[in-house]
């Protein structure tokens, strides 16, 4: 455990009782003891300093300290709009890219998605598990915060719903032909504060929906000459847009 997420959102008190499985995690299963410490994030992204006070049958006693030693990395902000893979994938996409610390993921149906929640129950209990895996890739990775994971829509709501003003935003898809001459060092050397993304379904975009993000000004960038599975893909282009940001300075000439 890098660090423990903590059960409810700010502001919090001194004091923090954790009940249920959050305290059956640190009580019994990692066996924590009266006095230990261990560094905590909340749903914002506030860092605290944990210190077991008390522990009960069920419940146990946290002090909080808000801690103020954790600076988040100078890096833009990067949402994910994956189009819904089939089987389990979308749990992999998601806790890859909680690891890789994206801010925001949008699943979406997309013309050649193969899966399609039937429901709003089926809808929210997902949504439920893809928030229980990003929890514990924080939790063992300690990224900066856990990613906002929103309920599936369809791709063409979400892109209509993007403002016309991107300000300092880059919007990026990723296909596997080159659809352009663009490539990811120029769409990001500029000063950016978020990125997103849009990755397609086993069956790739279909022309209706690139021609949709064109006019949405997203431009497509490619990340080599091989096909590349959907879960594949996704984390390749987080990679790809990281790295460049992050040696943006190095690169410039002096």
């Amino acid at each position: 455990m890098r660090v423990f997420i903590l059960p409810h959102d700010p502001p919090f008190g001194q004091f923090l009782d954790i009940t249920g499985k959050e305290y059956h995690y640190l009580a019994r299963v990692r066996r924590l003891k009266v006095g230990e410490q261990f560094p905590g994030t909340d749903a914002l992204g506030g860092r605290w300093q944990c210190t077991i006070v008390s522990i009960g049958p069920s419940s146990l006693r946290l002090q909080l300290e808000q801690s103020v030693t954790f600076t988040e990395p100078q890096q833009p902000s990067i949402q994910l709009i994956q189009c819904l893979p089939k089987a389990t994938k979308m749990d992999l996409i998601v806790r890859q890219s909680t690891e890789a610390g994206v801010r925001r993921v949008i699943p979406v149906y997309s013309r050649y998605s193969q899966v399609r929640l039937k429901g709003r129950q089926e809808a929210e209990k997902k949504l439920a598990r893809w928030q229980r895996i990003a929890d514990q890739a924080l939790q063992q990775s300690g990224a900066p915060r856990p990613p906002l994971i929103e309920p599936p829509q369809e791709i063409q709501t979400v892109l209509e719903n993007l403002q016309e003003e991107m300000g300092e935003e880059v919007r990026l898809f990723f296909h596997q032909d080159r659809e352009g001459s663009d490539t990811l060092h120029g769409c990001l050397s500029k000063s950016v504060k978020i990125v997103t993304l849009v990755v397609g379904p086993e069956g790739g975009l279909s022309e209706g929906e690139i021609d949709l993000l064109r006019q949405k000004r997203f431009v497509p960038v490619t990340v080599g000459n091989t096909v590349l599975r959907t879960e594949t893909a996704a984390l390749y282009a987080i990679a790809a847009v990281q790295i460049v940001v992050h040696e943006r300075r190095a690169w410039e000439p002096t």
